[in-house]
């Protein structure tokens, strides 16, 4: 049973929310452990490849390891953990494209501290990293498209200038689209002050498509102005996650715990018992460290088809909107037949002792 999120200690209406929020959510934090599962990938199915971000409650990376630290299971049944590889200082390159709000509130200070951020980021990067940038108001500018050499973008990315509304879901699929063509890790990581007010594109679609092509959003809201329901849905339901800063004088130290996540992050390699049935299929994924234990669950489709549909990935969510629905229904009503009994059984005892006194 879950009695502590974050450190901190839950009532046991607060332990049941917690267990359902497991299984709708890609990322936990427990007892001092941030875990996140930004991708799954299934190119050499039935090996399974895990991409993990794991980090204590500050940001910092957890380092060092093992497959002694992880245990996964496929739809309840455990699987086989065949190796977990800290990617640090592995050769598999890591694709990000920074996509900027320049909208007319980032004016001055906002938008200063916003691009000094995203250069600190690109400094994080190693030489075999990509990185790529975005920038909208009420239009989507591909300001540089993915590239390892950082130079020319250190440079350059000074003369990003404000303009007027946000078009952050046509932002984030734009970043999409320039990630699409690059395999192994990627991440869009999306910064804003405002809300949507000018995209073509829906959150729903951004969604899919990010789920569709295995990319996680790391959604950055800046100020007390941001939707944050809007940054939380985009990324969680991607297996991204989401910062929030109050000033923009946080953005570069947030933004190299972000850089720090990804560069430290682990592929475990688990072995799968099913077969390429073109179903959906839920992998849970727990950690214990030194700080404490965490877990997650994630859904793959067990298809080796280069493209996902949408429609697919829309009837399933249904259907587990539904079960989870369902679920919550009951759960409350057999909480309320507790509660009924609890009170009947104490308004009896009380007729009871009245019924003693008078005789």
């Amino acid at each position: 049973m879950i009695r502590h999120i974050c450190g901190k200690p839950l009532t046991i209406f607060g332990q049941f929310v917690v267990g359902l929020l497991f299984v709708l959510m890609p990322s936990a934090c427990l007892a001092g452990t941030v875990l996140t599962v930004n991708q799954i990938n299934i190119e050499r199915f039935p090996e399974i490849s895990i991409y993990l971000t794991i980090a204590d409650e500050q940001g910092t990376p957890l380092k060092g390891l093992n497959a002694s630290h992880f245990m996964a299971q496929e739809d309840g049944s455990i699987m086989r953990v065949d190796g977990v590889f800290p990617l640090e200082k592995g050769e598999e390159p890591l694709s990000v494209v920074l996509a900027i709000d320049r909208s007319g509130s980032m004016r001055g200070e906002p938008i200063r501290d916003a691009l000094e951020a995203a250069k600190d980021f690109i400094r994080e990067m190693r030489g075999i990293d990509r990185v790529g940038v975005v920038t909208f108001d009420d239009h989507v500018t591909v300001f540089s498209r993915l590239a390892a050499d950082k130079g020319p973008l250190l440079k350059d990315i000074e003369k990003i200038k404000v303009g007027k509304d946000t078009a952050l879901n046509d932002a984030v699929m734009k970043a999409l689209q320039l990630l699409s063509p690059f395999t192994g890790r990627r991440a869009v990581v999306v910064l804003t002050d405002g809300k949507e007010n000018r995209s073509k594109a829906t959150r729903e679609g951004t969604i899919q498509e990010a789920v569709r092509i295995g990319v996680p959003v790391i959604s950055v809201g800046l100020g007390k102005e941001v939707d944050a329901s809007a940054l939380e849905a985009v990324a969680e339901g991607s297996g991204g996650r989401v910062f929030f800063a109050q000033a923009s004088s946080e953005l570069s130290n947030l933004y190299q715990a972000i850089a720090r996540q990804l560069i430290n992050q682990y592929r475990v390699s688990l072995q799968s018992r099913k077969s390429l049935d073109n179903g959906w299929h839920r992998l849970r994924v727990t950690v214990k460290t030194a700080k404490g234990k965490a877990e997650v669950e994630r859904v793959y489709l067990a298809t080796l088809k280069p493209v996902i549909g949408t429609g697919a990935l829309e009837a399933y969510r249904k259907k587990t909107d539904r079960q989870y629905l369902m679920a919550i229904v009951l759960c409350s009503l057999a909480m309320a037949l507790v509660a009924a009994i609890i009170v009947i059984a104490v308004v009896r005892a009380k007729i009871a002792r009245r019924t003693r006194r008078s005789e």
